[in-house]
């Protein structure tokens, strides 16, 4: 029996709720039990962060390309009637997104060099 595939949307949304678990596993103040557990993490979100870039504009070219084809109308709310316009709209946000994805990664891996250089110390004694 073939296994179903998700789509990018569900795949996203899975996404998203693992990093809104993450949040949820980090909120107390002893979640990280040593420097490196905070460096892994980051580390992986630097990873994360890498990938989103990708994404964005992936979806944004399967936008285009259905634009393209005519396979896109304007719901009544849409603020111009315009569909080249909104599209036109849709590749400045998505540059504006992919740029900022990408941002968001180098912050990462700058705050991963960071995080690789730290270690676990044990307290030292009060000194009497």
């Amino acid at each position: 029996m073939p296994r179903s595939r998700k789509t990018p949307a569900q795949l996203a949304t899975e996404a998203g709720e693992l990093v809104r678990s993450l949040n949820h596993a980090t909120l107390e103040r002893g979640a990280f039990a040593h420097p490196g557990d905070v460096d892994e993490t980051v580390q992986a979100l630097a990873i994360l962060a890498g990938y989103l870039p990708q994404a964005i504009s992936q979806a944004h070219a399967a936008l285009a390309a259905m634009g393209s084809a005519g396979k896109i109308r304007l719901d009544a709310w849409a603020d111009n009637p315009s569909v080249e316009r909104h599209l036109a709209e849709a590749e400045w946000a998505a540059a504006g997104a992919t740029g900022a994805a990408a941002g968001l990664m180098e912050s990462l891996r700058k705050l991963g060099s960071l995080t690789a250089r730290v270690g676990f110390a044990e307290p030292q004694a009060a000194r009497a």
